[in-house]
């Protein structure tokens, strides 16, 4: 008589490997399947930084002018008159007193042509920045000079001559002379100014900003308070 079969044992069936799985432990273990090699990126960033700032270096423009203020005289005006003030007129009345207040600033500009070829000087204009407003002018035209200093000779700046619109700066040569503007502002306002500038426009040119803000606050670049009545 035969003896009874074994029945067949079933194995387990094994687990497909997942392709898109990696174990954490070889993750973890294998920081190079993560991160790129740090000294090629290293070399790469520091290679572009060079080339940009070659790049910005080389595409600069140099200036086609300097220049700076040699000296600043500021006159604060305060006149009082009888009768109304005319319509978009500044000042205040006061028992039909009309009271006005303004500052006048003469300065001496030192502007410098930094090119072989001639500068065709526009204008010139005056900026005043106050902790309210903002203040701009236009530079008294030269002809206007000697009446100027005429009605205010503290406004004077002896062995100068006014720098003139439409006028021509030579080649890699300096031009000297005096503007004069008018802000109407008190004097109260004027010594909380923050900031004083000119500005010469050229034709074709870039405008020159010189910063009158620290010349300015000398001790002696404000005189006395003109009062007229």
């Amino acid at each position: 008589m035969s003896s009874p079969s074994t029945p067949p044992i079933n194995k387990p069936a094994e687990p497909r490997p997942d392709a898109g799985h990696k174990p954490m432990s070889e993750e973890l273990d294998s920081a190079r399947w993560s991160l790129p090699p740090l000294v090629p990126v290293v070399m790469a960033a520091v290679v572009l930084g060079l080339i940009v700032g070659v790049y910005l270096v080389s595409s600069r423009k140099p200036a086609t002018s300097t220049g700076s203020a040699l000296r600043v005289v500021a006159l604060p005006v305060h006149t009082e008159s009888k009768g109304s003030i005319a319509p978009g007129g500044m000042g205040t009345t006061d028992q039909d007193i009309e009271k006005t207040d303004a500052v006048m600033v003469n300065m001496v500009l030192d502007v410098k042509n930094a090119i072989e070829k001639p500068m065709y000087l526009k204008n010139i204009e005056g900026k005043l920045v106050t902790d309210k407003n903002e203040y701009t002018d236009d530079a008294a035209p030269s002809s206007d000079y000697e009446r100027i200093i005429q009605a205010y000779p503290q406004l004077q700046i002896p062995g100068s001559q006014p720098l003139k619109s439409e006028s021509t700066i030579p080649p890699n040569a300096d031009q000297q002379g005096l503007v004069i503007f008018s802000f109407p502002i008190s004097r109260e306002v004027w010594d909380k100014r923050k900031s004083l500038q000119a500005q010469v426009n050229f034709y074709d040119h870039a405008p020159l900003v010189i910063d009158v803000t620290q010349l300015a606050s000398a001790q002696d670049a404000t005189l006395p308070t003109k009062v007229t009545k």
